[in-house]
């Protein structure tokens, strides 16, 4: 193979599968990305170099043995540093957890495992997944390949980004209010959030338990489709996982995606986007109704206030689990969370009103899901905001910089659906990304639709050259480059 880099990860999966690539070098090829691009993008706390080599050797001997192979065989991958993962280290993007190494894998993990996938090391992610920026003041910024001084978003920054600039075929990644769908949107990848319940939570440091999900982030659709595959399943240790059907991850559109009903999401989802992703939502619009798909273009969608009531929730699950340890000791949390910390706990009444608002709007999206197969939305309404920004400009309208990252991404959560964030151009050189959603467990058809989507683009923003010239050099550096044993 002349560029290694140029593989997709259902190609190097096959590839090492027919012998055409072995994986000591796939790994090694990524670990020499990872060295390139460190300094510059910060996408990892923890680079795994002696494990992932150790793990592309054992991949190797079983090729040349004959044994047989998982799906993703040599397959070297990233993972959110919200995961345990046995004998490596695990902080959940916070301080307080600086030198935690767990002494068993997050049930997702051990899957991966299972399936071959070799773990080139941890993703950054915002301090406890409770943030969109994925700048950590301890751990150090996560810089958007794609521009200089922009966020990656987040909470699953380090992933996207890791993506983006090529320093791995792919990751494992959280969402409980858009963290797969935000990062992957501002950085040009493949964001896949699947139905709830898909992908077990056993070994995964919770947010708000009722919203999280865990997902994928990739370079195309099949890449994120064949991640959750691997992983997808029930899990004794996570009630809430389901059975899924393996071929509920088999992206090919099929005659059927020719004959869907898609629904394009209007109101309040529309006021606020800035010009460049309402001219991106126009041209997929455009594109789509040429292959003469049944489009609506301008469905109701969900209370305007369900934002702010899905933040309410959050806040009101994430700091009964979080907050005994910053009443114990405060200096190990970063700002973004003391400041939320010292705020009093939402109301009885704040919670019944905020509850109201969510049911009322879940009901309100599985009902246009009975009308359309599909619903499409813009996935972020700007490109990536600069570094240390607190309110973002729309329009004409000034917002905290959190409410206007999660607005569009959040309600699916709630909802438990499925959604596929797929890059559909840039705008000022920066990425824009729509979202498709569909019904509960319907998870193929929605993959499919946005490999009907991606196609329509000849080209997707992945920075796979130098990013000397891109991003800032990160300070406040605290990675490890080595596992922690």
């Amino acid at each position: 193979m002349s560029d290694l880099g140029d593989l997709s990860l259902v190609a190097a999966a096959a590839a090492v599968r027919a012998r055409q690539v072995s994986p000591v070098e796939l790994t090694e090829h990524y670990l020499d990305r990872i060295e390139a691009t460190e300094p510059d993008v910060h996408a990892y706390v923890t680079v795994a170099a002696d494990q992932a080599r150790a793990t592309a050797r054992w991949a190797e001997a079983l090729v040349v043995a004959r044994a047989p192979l998982g799906a993703l065989h040599g397959v070297p991958l990233g993972v959110k540093d919200l995961f345990d993962t046995a004998r490596l280290r695990t902080t959940y993007g916070s301080r307080r957890h600086e030198s935690h190494v767990p002494d068993r894998d997050a049930t997702a993990v051990a899957r991966l495992r299972a399936a071959g996938a070799v773990i080139l090391g941890k993703h950054a992610t915002h301090e406890y997944a409770w943030g969109g920026r994925t700048d950590s003041a301890h751990f150090g910024p996560t810089h958007n390949p794609h521009a200089r001084g922009r966020i990656s978003g987040g909470s699953s920054g380090g992933s996207a980004a890791s993506v983006a600039v090529a320093s791995c075929l792919g990751a494992l990644g959280t969402d409980t209010a858009g963290s797969i769908r935000i990062p992957a949107a501002l950085c040009g990848c493949v964001g896949y959030k699947p139905t709830r319940g898909t992908v077990s939570l056993a070994g995964v440091m919770p947010l708000a338990p009722t919203l999280d999900h865990a997902g994928s982030l990739a370079r195309t659709v099949a890449d994120a489709a064949a991640i959750v595959g691997a992983v997808a399943g029930q899990d004794p240790a996570d009630p809430g996982s389901q059975a899924v059907p393996a071929a509920s991850f088999d992206p090919d559109p099929g005659p059927e995606t020719d004959r869907a009903r898609v629904a394009f999401l209007g109101g309040w989802f529309t006021d606020l986007l800035s010009p460049g992703v309402a001219a991106a939502l126009d041209q997929v619009r455009d594109l789509l109704a040429s292959r003469d798909l049944p489009v609506v273009t301008h469905v109701v969608p969900p209370e305007p206030g369900l934002t702010e009531a899905l933040l309410t929730r959050i806040r009101s699950e994430a700091e009964r689990h979080h907050r005994a340890a910053f009443a114990e000791s405060p200096d190990l949390f970063g700002d973004d969370l003391a400041l939320l910390l010292a705020m009093p706990a939402p109301t009885p009444r704040e919670l019944a009103g905020a509850e109201s608002i969510i049911s009322r709007s879940s009901a309100r999206l599985h009902e246009a899901l009975e009308r359309h197969q599909f619903l499409v939305a813009p996935t972020v309404a700007v490109t990536a905001p600069e570094h240390g920004v607190q309110r973002v400009r729309v329009d004409t309208v000034e917002l905290p910089i959190e409410l206007v990252l999660t607005r569009l991404t959040s309600p699916f959560n709630a909802a438990g659906l499925p959604v596929v964030s797929v890059p559909v151009g840039r705008s000022d050189g920066l990425p824009v990304a729509v979202q498709v959603i569909g019904r509960p467990y319907d998870d193929r058809a929605v993959l499919g639709f946005a490999a009907t989507i991606e196609a329509l683009y000849a080209h997707r923003p992945v920075a796979h050259g130098s990013t000397g010239d891109a991003v800032h050099r990160g300070h406040g550096d605290h990675r490890d480059h080595e596992e922690t044993t």
